[in-house]
């Protein structure tokens, strides 16, 4: 069986980290924008999207950070009828809401076909990333109805703290065994909303991109090819794939988990033992995809993207 990945650890540059879905004061956050840069940029990320609700968010002083322009925009009506929310990176030109009107596609929002939006936002020269599919009661049938986005949040830290529905693996799983490659990433969807019971939304989530340049080109060019990976806590070290076998290196963790369709892939837990930094898998031959995802003791994961296989 042959491989088709686009390896992050084999391939040239750095690892750059950020984040790509942040609200400020601009929308529904409690921050400035400039304190939101500076709070990520102290936490020890290289770049950030600011992506309020329905506008580009301009920052005076980007305080040595990358920023990516970006915009959360919602539109049509799921099958449960709510609707469908999207991570527009590096556009060009924002797409204006007036009130419920949406001027370009002439319609109200919940009259936007997901599609119609996935459009725009690529006419203006950017990409597109499903939000929180498993808070927004997005089905099958909803994340098979449109094409053209190049990932989803398995992660996001905002819908976790705040409802537990921050995971959304199933969702990435519907999407992989059909054979469309889609990214798995981790974003914040920082609100910077926190009380006595609810911890943080901000410096939870990332993505960890290699890339020859930290430059809004590279970036963008390394997240369309995948060359990244996803975390909310443990870091993956190296991936190697060698004949019918899979070498992964990472952080301290209790399990990795190499999944894959039906019953194939297989769990290594740390049950007796120090917790594991790194694992071996064998590739039976039935597995159409495999994707690694690694747990520390804290519960904290990280993702890898898939490995296709043909």
């Amino acid at each position: 069986m042959e491989a088709r990945f686009n390896n992050p650890f084999t391939a040239e540059g750095n690892w750059f980290k950020g984040n790509l879905h942040t609200h400020t004061k601009n929308s529904d956050g409690a921050l400035s924008p400039e304190d939101t840069v500076r709070q990520y940029k102290e936490a020890g990320y290289h770049f950030l999207s600011l992506t309020d609700h329905c506008r580009l968010t301009e920052v005076e002083q980007n305080q040595g950070m990358l920023l990516i322009q970006g915009e959360e925009l919602h539109c049509g009506t799921s099958e449960q009828k709510f609707n469908f929310h999207f991570v527009g990176l590096d556009i060009k030109e924002e797409i204006v809401y007036s009130g419920d009107e949406i001027p370009v596609l002439k319609k109200k929002w919940w009259e936007v076909h997901p599609q119609e939006m996935i459009d725009a936002v690529k006419s203006r020269g950017g990409e597109i990333i499903l939000a929180h599919p498993y808070w927004s009661a997005l089905t099958t049938n909803d994340i098979f109805s449109c094409q053209g986005y190049i990932g989803i949040e398995v992660f996001n830290t905002t819908c976790y703290h705040s409802i537990d529905k921050g995971y959304s693996m199933t969702h990435w799983d519907d999407l992989l065994v059909r054979g469309r490659n889609i990214f798995g990433f981790s974003s914040d969807d920082c609100h910077n909303h926190f009380n006595d019971h609810r911890q943080n939304d901000a410096c939870g989530a990332w993505i960890m991109v290699k890339s020859k340049k930290l430059a809004v080109r590279e970036i963008m060019e390394s997240i369309k090819k995948g060359l990244f990976y996803a975390s909310c806590g443990p870091e993956i070290k190296d991936l190697k794939i060698s004949g019918d076998k899979i070498f992964v290196a990472t952080s301290p963790v209790k399990s990795v988990s190499f999944i894959a369709p039906n019953g194939w892939g297989e769990m290594f837990t740390a049950l007796k033992r120090e917790p594991f930094r790194e694992v071996e898998y064998r590739i039976r031959g039935q597995e159409r995809y495999i994707r690694i995802q690694c747990m520390d003791t804290q519960g904290r994961m990280a993702w890898t993207n898939a490995i296709f296989f043909e």
